[in-house]
């Protein structure tokens, strides 16, 4: 399901022979990584610990995720990307690209485009991480399980394709976005209880520590599911008894929601129609998040929200 899979990535950096890429022993050994040597321009440690040292920039990017891609799309990188996922749908421009089913162990796709860069994410593409080692190809491995892992995966594709600066600039600007939401609902009276849903049958959800989570507190919600369930999945019955106020959901699932027994009148968020189905950023840890921390928190708390533009405007007024 497209939409379980936000994922942190996990995994090693490969021997780019001929790329222009090598790679160094593995995160329990980093003490041992090779020294900068004459005609390298950077060396880039991944989200597992382990070194890409880079003698060029890789000009042939391939992405495993839509929100890669949209990391490489905001840094001006689209005319080196050459391939990226059935999923990539953002920018429209993404959808011309070369795709490959991200979910597929057939590393043949990404070998044809010969990359001297994959980005990859651990639990959307464990099934090409192990091929893709074997076959030569240089890769990255990304960590966006939380803003700040999200953050640091920007400038890590900054430092890669030497877009630093660009990547530092976009890190400032959305951490200053986040801060201001943060200032904008702080003194709110009431935090409500928020639940997202991304399927009915079974209820899969997401618990703390999740990119997720960071962004429901960001705008002043509490996620009603504190500890993670197993699989990610929880029961009707306990999440009627979690009582949330406000769901987070696709548009189309809404009438199930509506349709689970009993939920009509036993949860709040349902009973009063509090549904916020603008989800589609909100689940996609990249560079638009924080318009959807921006979006939901106006669902959330439109006075404090409205408040707070008002008073930002009125001290930048002329």
């Amino acid at each position: 399901m497209k939409r379980l899979a936000l994922a942190v990535l996990v995994v090693g950096l490969i021997w780019g022979m001929g790329t222009g890429c090598s790679k160094s022993p593995s995160a329990n050994r980093a003490a041992t990584a090779p020294q900068p040597s004459a005609g390298t321009i950077a060396s880039v440690v991944d989200a597992a610990g382990h070194h890409l040292t880079l003698t060029r920039y890789p000009q042939r990017i391939v992405s495993c995720a839509p929100s890669i891609t949209e990391i490489l799309y905001k840094l001006g990188l689209q005319n080196r990307l050459v391939l990226d996922t059935t999923a990539c749908d953002y920018p429209p421009d993404a959808k011309k690209k070369p795709h490959f089913n991200a979910l597929s162990s057939d590393i043949e796709p990404i070998l044809a485009q010969n990359p001297d860069l994959v980005l990859d994410l651990k639990d959307l593409n464990h099934s090409l991480i192990a091929p893709l080692q074997k076959a030569g190809v240089p890769q990255l491995t990304l960590d966006v399980s939380s803003v700040g892992a999200v953050m640091n995966s920007i400038l890590i594709i900054g430092k890669a394709t030497g877009t630093l600066k660009q990547a530092q600039a976009l890190v400032n600007s959305l951490q200053a976005q986040l801060n201001a939401v943060r200032k904008a609902v702080a003194k709110a009276p009431h935090k409500p209880r928020v639940l997202i849903l991304y399927g009915t049958n079974p209820l899969y959800t997401t618990g703390p520590n999740s990119f997720i989570n960071d962004l429901i507190t960001i705008a002043g919600g509490v996620n009603v599911v504190t500890k993670p369930p197993p699989g990610n999945v929880i029961s009707p019955e306990e999440a009627v008894a979690l009582q949330p106020e406000v769901i987070l959901c696709a548009p189309e699932l809404v009438p199930a929601i509506r349709r689970l027994p009993g939920w009509a009148q036993a949860v709040p968020a349902v009973r009063n129609n509090r549904f916020f189905t603008a989800v589609d950023t909100l689940e996609r840890p990249g560079p638009r998040m924080a318009d959807a921390v921006v979006a939901l928190a106006r669902y959330l708390h439109p006075h404090e929200m409205a408040r707070f533009a008002r008073s930002t405007l009125a001290r930048t007024a002329p």
